[in-house]
């Protein structure tokens, strides 16, 4: 079923919203250009239904009762209406609710590299967890449908009960707020529209210059953000903009100046740069911070076999290996160590070892 393009959905909810049922509780909407922002700075795409509600009401729901009816137990459970209903998030609340899904690498497994697609737009009533999600847009040809998300210690199932936001609403809207979905139904799962629409590869093509963009409409709404000054950073060191890179790694660290990564990659560019003296610096200071640290570490090696520092390039390779001693970087550094040293069984010794690795 293709999406109506005339969102019959949305014009049935301001008109019931501009009834002044009491069972209607939603906020005021947003301006899409707030809207088209918040999707350029986390690299999302929603679907058209979708921002037409968020304009309408950015979030809110349709009540059990009368709004009445709440208003003695609102001192003791400020929170009650919204349990007890589908609380549609406002997009505030999606993109942070969107943010925990992602960190949690939710359907996605952790070995995923890209944009996280998930988006959830609406709480199930419920003391369980619950939502409803869509897809991110962005490089698909497909709307994206409607999935009803349930988890508890007992059960956890994620299905397709839409075919896009807007039929959903209509049903919802059908039903007053509360629409009667089979918890045992057999539609689609999250994890057979993953494959079959190939959204993982999707979300995982941003391009380096993509992902400047992106990040660059994210400071906008959040210029003291230390994280992506140092992501775009990085971004900008694999498009050959060196000048730009250090000038957001010293962002970065004048940002947050207690956070050891961001050193190692500002020591990591200066050791690119023909500057290990410089990275040195760097990279003692992420060791000092977080001494057992195998990135860290491994860096500093790197840097002291650069600089003929040969005993303390292997001190810091042996400690890495100790932790882990298939370490592959370690493994690499201290090869090339043995060999500088003229250790040349050593060295055989660790060729071997990568070559079982690889």
């Amino acid at each position: 079923m293709s999406e109506s393009l005339d969102f019959d959905a949305i014009r049935k909810l301001k008109t019931n919203i501009g009834q002044g049922d009491g069972k209607y509780n939603f906020n005021s909407g947003i301006d899409e250009d707030t809207i088209l922002l918040n999707e350029k700075a986390y690299g999302i795409k929603l679907s058209k239904s979708y921002i037409s509600f968020l304009k309408l009401c950015n979030g809110g729901m349709i009540l059990e009762n009368h709004i009445e009816y709440y208003t003695d137990m609102l001192d003791d459970e400020p929170d009650g209406p919204k349990w007890s209903s589908y609380y549609f998030y406002s997009l505030d609340e999606v993109l942070d609710n969107y943010v925990g899904f992602s960190i949690d690498y939710l359907f996605v497994g952790e070995d995923f590299r890209g944009i996280y697609p998930i988006i959830p737009i609406c709480k199930i009533p419920g003391p369980y967890e619950g939502h409803l999600l869509i897809f991110s847009e962005k490089g698909m040809n497909t709307i994206s449908p409607v999935f009803y998300y349930l988890a508890n210690n007992k059960y956890s199932r994620c299905i397709k009960i839409a075919d896009n936001f807007n039929s959903f609403l209509n049903w919802h809207l059908e039903n007053e707020g509360f629409p009667k979905i089979d918890r045992n139904t057999t539609g689609k799962s999250i994890e057979d529209f993953l494959k079959e629409k190939n959204i993982l590869d999707i979300a995982a093509s941003e391009t380096n210059k993509e992902g400047v963009d992106r990040i660059n409409s994210f400071l906008k709404l959040y210029p003291h953000d230390a994280w992506s000054y140092c992501e775009r950073a990085n971004l900008e060191v694999k498009l050959g903009e060196h000048k730009a890179a250090l000038k957001d790694f010293n962002k970065a660290i004048n940002l947050m100046d207690d956070e050891p990564f961001f050193y190692n990659c500002r020591g990591e560019l200066h050791l690119q740069h023909g500057n290990p003296r410089k990275a040195l610096i760097d990279m003692d200071i992420a060791v000092n911070m977080e001494p057992s640290d195998k990135l860290y570490l491994t860096s500093r090696a790197e840097t002291f076999l650069k600089l003929g520092k040969l005993k303390e390039a292997l001190a810091d390779c042996n400690a890495v290996l100790e932790q882990d001693h298939q370490y592959f970087s370690a493994l690499s550094i201290r090869f090339q160590v043995y060999k500088s040293m003229g250790e040349d069984e050593l060295a055989q010794a660790d060729s071997d070892l990568i070559d079982d690795l690889l």
